[in-house]
């Protein structure tokens, strides 16, 4: 949804729709705002561009279903959220979890990009990560950096995301359940590791398997039987009864690789026996979607790279 509006009661009504209701005050001697929002929504993540124009103080309850990780563009926000604050900026991301009210004051000319991410989504995705799942609340700190190499690589594929859903409808890769659902794990799965919270330490190390080289064949065997299916390594992992993390040292120690990388060895692989068989008409963008590849620009650079050529090459043979 898309809304522009001066009027301070419709902003506060049209942003609750997207959040949730929450008191909207302007600075003192400002009586109207300059909203634009633009929100975009796929599954259990979303992005909301949202910029009230003047000064605002935003005080939401807890928010109870949802996480919010607002960067602004320029500007800053002052934060008080969970009994710690925090001035956000550019370059210093303000994280809110389900649990806690808040209390925002946001200066005039600071427009924000916000990452919305379901409670259960994000439950869903550290119990992949850990292999099990856990009982507590994950509360995420409530300032993020991002000017870290893994926080700017989560950003790029939160604008990435946002560029996909602002496509016309039929026009975006993620019309495709299976690669939205992919994406979806992939976007909470790094922001998971790339930003501390209350679990991070379960994280940090991965438990010692008694039988590695066992459970590296039987993750090959269930990549190879499944590649084709929105399979991600968190699925791999929650199959196998381990954390992420162990399934990584496994593979690190016993074929000096890691899951990820044999994932998308056998999806290039199908990738490129399609190609070699396709009918008349097929696509190579057809292709690479069907075996899982989101961005077709890395798709045909990893193509390249195994065997040679380049997808259109081998589709024309």
């Amino acid at each position: 949804m898309t809304v522009r509006t001066d009027d301070v009661d419709r902003a506060r009504a049209e942003v609750g729709r997207v959040f949730c209701p929450h008191r909207l005050t302007p600075q003192a001697g400002v009586r109207n705002v300059r909203l634009r929002m633009a929100a975009r929504r796929a599954g259990g993540v979303g992005v909301i561009d949202l910029d009230y124009g003047h000064a605002v103080r935003i005080q939401p309850p807890a928010l109870e279903t949802f996480y919010l990780v607002q960067i602004p563009s320029a500007g800053s926000t002052l934060v008080r959220h969970a009994g710690h604050s925090v001035t956000s900026t550019p370059n210093v991301a303000s994280v809110l979890s389900p649990y806690d009210a808040s209390d925002m004051r946001w200066s005039e000319g600071s427009p924000h990009r916000i990452f919305y991410a379901d409670r259960r989504a994000v439950d869903r995705e550290l119990a992949r990560l850990l292999g099990r799942p856990v009982d507590d609340p994950v509360r995420l700190d409530v300032g993020m950096l991002m000017t870290t190499a893994t926080a700017q690589a989560w950003a790029r594929g939160v604008a990435f995301l946002a560029d996909e859903l602002s496509q016309p409808a039929d026009a975006s890769l993620f019309d495709h359940p299976q690669v939205a659902a992919r994406f979806e794990q992939g976007l909470i799965g790094k922001l998971l590791l790339a930003h501390r919270h209350s679990h991070s330490h379960l994280l940090a190390e991965p438990d010692q398997h008694a039988h590695p080289g066992r459970l590296v064949r039987r993750a090959c065997a269930l990549i190879s039987e499944h590649h084709g299916e929105a399979l991600t390594v968190g699925d791999v992992a929650e199959a196998l009864r381990v954390s992420v993390r162990t399934l990584q040292d496994c593979f690190r120690r016993e074929l000096q690789t890691t899951p990820t990388a044999y994932l998308r060895a056998c999806r290039l692989d199908a990738a490129h026996r399609t190609l070699r068989s396709a009918a008349p008409g097929v696509s190579v963008t057809t292709v690479a979607l069907q075996h899982g590849f989101v961005h077709l620009g890395r798709f045909a650079t990893e193509y390249r790279s195994r065997f040679g050529e380049s997808p259109s090459t081998t589709l024309r043979r």
